[in-house]
């Protein structure tokens, strides 16, 4: 029982009106999100998403030929991701409703949290008076058109994780930062510019070629794709002859669509080829402990009676210290609630690789 000088003292810098409330079952609360972290851990090898749906886009009337490129990249998608993927062209008549009727179908049928979204578009793009992002046909006046930034505060909404690749010139004006999710955009240049057509030069190329490069290692975020696409991109060097050549490449933009600060990052790598042996990997176990010593066995196994029933033993799978540990406590203010979900995303955005973890309340 606190003294009334404890009190007084606590109440200069806490809240202490709600002091009789407290955290309910904080024991429980811990093994809910030891399990959480055993679904996410290891994270060496494993992608965050059980699925990603690819929908690709471009013009029926396709006179740039960025169906040349959109098919390579589906087929690093699909064959070395193990995406499923889908390539859907914008007609000519009534093109905004009928892309708008579209994104819905994909929203329907894929949203959820465990999935990833993933749309890519190549074609003619440019700003409107407003100086927002607008798809083209062609380049003329009479052009059909898509109103981009009215279609994509619908993938903003969704409960997915979404990453837009854009190709086209403007790409960048694309960036309405409305989104409550997680949404990321990689635009092929700036809104106040073009971008290079299909061929050496062109975001598409750099961007497949990346990604092929990338699927032989661990799980990689969105900013670091965009680096290696830069980094690729201005490699390349103007050639001065007699007369001077222009640049003919732009940097692409990396943009995070969200409003709240410190998001996690979507990240990609290939999905397992066994759906089904994939979700029985990542099942959690019964009972917080189980779950995670799953991920530890070996470990276990080589502890005796006496050891196995420590309290060292108990937080940790490998008591012996054989890996390499970081050890955190946090002390937590009574008058609050604690959301699993938050807490279950926070783990997932450790910077590092992790083996397994253990929360304990």
């Amino acid at each position: 029982m606190a003294s009334n000088l404890d009190l007084a003292q606590c109440s200069r810098t806490h809240d202490i009106s709600r002091i009789s409330y407290h955290i309910q079952d904080l024991e429980t609360f811990g093994d809910i999100v030891t399990k959480a972290a055993a679904a996410a851990f290891p994270s060496t090898k494993k992608s965050r998403y059980q699925n990603v749906f690819v929908l690709l886009l471009s013009w029926e009337n396709d006179k740039l030929g960025v169906i040349l490129e959109l098919q390579e990249l589906d087929n690093v998608l699909s064959q070395k991701y193990h995406f499923q993927t889908e390539q859907w062209k914008i007609p000519d008549l009534n093109s905004h409703n009928a892309l708008a009727f579209r994104l819905m179908e994909f929203l329907k049928d894929y949203t959820a949290k465990e999935n990833l979204l993933l749309i890519y578009y190549g074609g003619h793009g440019h700003m409107n008076d407003d100086r927002q992002c607008i798809w083209s046909c062609t380049e003329t006046v009479d052009s059909p058109t898509v109103q981009w930034y009215g279609l994509q505060t619908m993938l903003e909404q969704s409960e997915s994780d979404v990453l837009i690749f854009l190709d086209c010139c403007a790409a960048a004006s694309s960036a309405v930062a409305s989104g409550n999710g997680v949404t990321e955009l990689i635009a092929a240049c700036g809104f106040e510019t073009w971008a290079p057509g299909v061929g050496e030069h062109s975001f598409s190329r750099s961007l497949i070629e990346e990604l092929k490069y990338l699927s032989h290692g661990p799980p990689f975020s969105v900013a670091l794709l965009h680096n290696k696409v830069l980094s690729r991109i201005k490699y390349w060097k103007p050639r001065f002859t007699s007369a001077i050549t222009p640049e003919r490449r732009k940097t692409p933009i990396y943009i995070q669509l969200a409003n709240e600060l410190n998001r996690r990052s979507v990240e990609l790598s290939p999905l397992p080829l066994d759906k089904q042996d994939a979700s029985i990997s990542e099942s959690p176990q019964s009972g917080a402990q189980s779950s995670v010593q799953s991920s530890g066995s070996e470990d276990v196994d080589m502890l005796d009676s006496d050891t196995s029933q420590s309290l060292l033993a108990e937080a940790w799978p490998d008591p012996l210290f054989q890996s390499p540990k970081v050890l955190i406590s946090i002390a937590l203010e009574e008058n609050q609630s604690l959301r699993m979900a938050n807490w279950k995303e926070w783990l997932e955005s450790v910077p590092a690789f992790v083996k397994y973890m253990n929360i304990q309340g």
